[in-house]
């Protein structure tokens, strides 16, 4: 158990899951099964199998935990620590359901926090099942001790700010926000993200703040967000906007500046330049205004025809949120006819599911297992070419895919790559679309082409008998069958994660598109703004003021050399010549 315990410390999932399973199916395991060290190891292999995405399997151990004898002793912490982990399988598989159904044999006696974790999951699931009075009944039995309870009433807290009770909301964000309050108690009890949550909270308090108009509390409670937060860009976007919206154009305008000031790609870049341009409408500085709505539109129109042409592609759509996902640099990645700048901009913009993240992950595991699969097929055909020739092995497969089917990948990869640097060129679409619709007709009949070859692998059936000839037919239909279930799968992950892709990309491109259409009007407000001042200058001048760039001009200390000097006229009376009124 040391060895497999090691292993996962070290991030080898795979051979801590062959060591912890070599020695809990070992037959004379259960003579140590129910000892404190017995049930450790069962508890590892449960977690090492969730933690590489097999959830079923690692539920079952899990689940044998619950279920032993004195499971639930004062001196037993696996039983409890088995509650924790199933509940963090609930919410990363979104697998609700099964595991309500594993957690059935806790008993109601069972400890404070043990019974938060699950009234938390059924509060989710709930949530997740369109039912957000049956989640606010769950998410309020979670008591303060479980590390869920920032969680619950933050979900609490937003459940009844989207029914339209506000009040009730703010008083729930406010148990989350204020620093006094969760300084003392929440956090010797919660997780690693209550920080995150906490700053969530405080987002929630000004938002509502903001729309009932109450601008200085909106700006106090963002103002809590601490300078170390991932959502500090954020806050003081927000807080800008409450800023400009009271008029306070000086105080936005120092926000705006703060925002700038971090240095870092955030997600309001192209919101905050906007702002920051009819901000300086709104101080009557036409000329900077116009100057920043030009600078805007010059840099974020190629951002969004460059998006278009992303979206239009799935291999580029995948190497671009590949490295959003991932925190790497986006401009290496390998984009047809996109600046290695424009794609950092459009990684900084875009806003992923949280969906895309689950979907990559099953892609991730279905990928992992099958490579073990094509290795198992080799072994097969070695031992099936030894029985019939009395030697003579095979060499085993390493990949997934089939070199032929690799290379036909490539090929149609680095086309669609030729077809992205036509369009940056300029090519005429004429030319282009015929190329496309190529492309995408090859690409079908390549996916149909590894369908049927993984179907036509699948035998009939196999002999009977049950001598070892006939038992690795047997294992090599069973071989083909789950062959075609992974490219069906395969296939079906696929399109998911390019759906979910596209949407992504859309999305952004609407922003985009309504923020550019939002400069251009704010272009014709500084023509206009122009135009209305100089009519105020003339008016004035109509009346006898003198505008203030020709009272500038008539003061005499403006035009004196560097040996001059000049006194100002101070009146007819020197205060040093007379006393009182003498």
């Amino acid at each position: 158990m040391a060895e497999g315990e090691q292993l996962l410390a070290t991030g080898r999932v795979d051979e801590a899951i062959a060591r912890l399973a070599e020695m809990v199916e070992h037959p004379e395991f259960s003579l140590f099964a129910d000892s404190s060290e017995g049930r450790a190891a069962v508890f590892r292999l449960g977690d090492a199998l969730a933690t590489a995405g097999l959830y079923v399997p690692g539920r079952a151990y899990l689940r044998r935990l619950l279920e032993a004898n004195g499971a639930w002793g004062a001196d037993d912490t696996w039983a409890r620590r088995s509650v924790r982990r199933l509940v963090d399988v609930a919410l990363e598989s979104g697998e609700f359901e099964g595991v309500a159904v594993d957690l059935q044999s806790v008993p109601p006696t069972a400890p404070e926090e043990v019974r938060g974790d699950i009234a938390y999951m059924t509060g989710r699931a709930q949530e997740a099942a369109g039912n957000p009075d049956a989640a606010l009944t769950a998410y309020g039995t979670v008591p303060q001790r479980s590390r869920f309870w920032a969680q619950a009433t933050y979900l609490s807290g937003l459940i009844s700010v989207e029914k339209g009770n506000q009040k009730a909301g703010e008083a729930l964000f406010c148990k989350v926000a204020d620093p006094k309050r969760s300084r003392s108690t929440t956090p010797v009890f919660a997780d690693e993200s209550f920080f995150a949550v906490r700053d969530l909270a405080r987002l929630g308090l000004g938002r509502i703040a903001h729309e009932q108009g109450r601008n200085d509390d909106a700006r106090y409670y963002y103002y809590l967000v601490p300078k170390d937060s991932d959502r500090l860009a954020e806050a003081l976007y927000e807080a800008a906007t409450t800023r400009y919206e009271k008029k306070d154009y000086q105080g936005a305008r120092e926000l705006l500046d703060e925002l700038t000031s971090l240095g870092v790609p955030n997600r309001y870049e192209d919101e905050a330049w906007v702002l920051s341009a009819w901000i300086d409408l709104a101080r009557c500085k036409f000329l900077d205004a116009d100057r920043e709505l030009i600078e805007f539109l010059k840099r974020y129109e190629p951002v969004r025809d460059a998006a278009r042409r992303i979206a239009e592609s799935e291999a580029s759509t995948s190497r671009l949120l590949a490295a959003v996902r991932n925190g790497t640099d986006a401009g290496s990645a390998e984009i047809g006819g996109t600046t290695a700048e424009v794609v950092r901009v459009i990684a900084a913009l875009v806003r992923i599911d949280p969906a895309y993240g689950r979907v990559l992950r099953r892609r991730a595991v279905l990928e992992r297992e099958a490579s073990g699969l094509v290795l198992a097929v080799g072994a097969l055909d070695d031992m099936q070419r030894t029985l019939a020739t009395n030697g003579g092995l095979r060499p085993s497969e390493e990949l997934s895919e089939a070199p032929k089917d690799q290379r036909v990948r490539e090929a149609l990869d680095g086309v669609e790559h030729e077809i992205a640097d036509l369009t940056a060129a300029r090519a005429p679409a004429q030319q282009i679309a015929p190329l496309r619709e190529k492309l995408e007709g090859l690409r079908v009949e390549f996916a149909k082409g590894s369908a049927a070859a993984g179907g036509a692998a699948v035998s009939t059936g196999p002999a009977a008998g049950a001598d070892l000839p006939d038992l690795l037919r047997v294992d090599s239909a069973e071989v083909a069958n789950l062959r075609t279930q992974i490219a069906r799968a395969r296939k079906i992950l696929g399109d998911e994660e390019s759906a979910l892709a596209r949407d992504a990309l859309h999305r952004l491109d609407l922003r985009l598109s309504r923020l550019l259409r939002r400069a251009r009007l704010g272009r014709i407000e500084t023509v206009l703004g122009r135009k209305r001042a100089l009519e105020v200058e003339v008016e004035a001048i109509r009346l006898g003021y003198l505008p203030q760039d020709a009272v500038d001009s008539l003061e005499a200390a403006r035009y004196l050399e560097d040996n001059e000097e000049y006194w100002p006229f101070e009146g007819d009376d020197w205060p040093d010549e007379y006393v009182g009124s003498e």
